[in-house]
C-alpha cells in the first residue's frame, strides 16, 4: 500500500468519522488535485465492498461521492 493510498484513506476516514457526518449518517468527500486518480479509485473501490455502505455519485468520473 502506498504513503499516497494511505493518506488518502485517512483523510476519508476523518471525513467519515467527524460529528457532522456521525450525525447525518453520511458524508461528502471529494478527490483532491493532488491526489492520485489510482488511489482514489482503489479507496472507491474497497469502500463499495464494505457492508452497509453506499456510494452514490454526483458526476460521471465519481470524484464528489456521497458516502451512506
Amino acid at each position: 500500500m502506498s504513503k499516497s493510498y494511505e493518506q488518502l484513506v485517512k483523510r476519508v476516514q476523518l471525513t467519515i468519522g467527524s460529528p457532522g457526518a456521525q450525525s447525518k449518517l453520511c458524508a461528502e468527500i471529494q478527490r483532491q488535485p493532488d491526489e492520485d486518480a489510482d488511489d482514489w479509485a482503489q479507496m472507491l473501490s474497497d469502500l463499495g465492498t464494505v457492508e452497509n455502505v453506499t456510494l452514490t455519485p454526483f458526476d460521471d468520473d465519481s470524484e464528489h461521492v456521497r458516502i451512506t
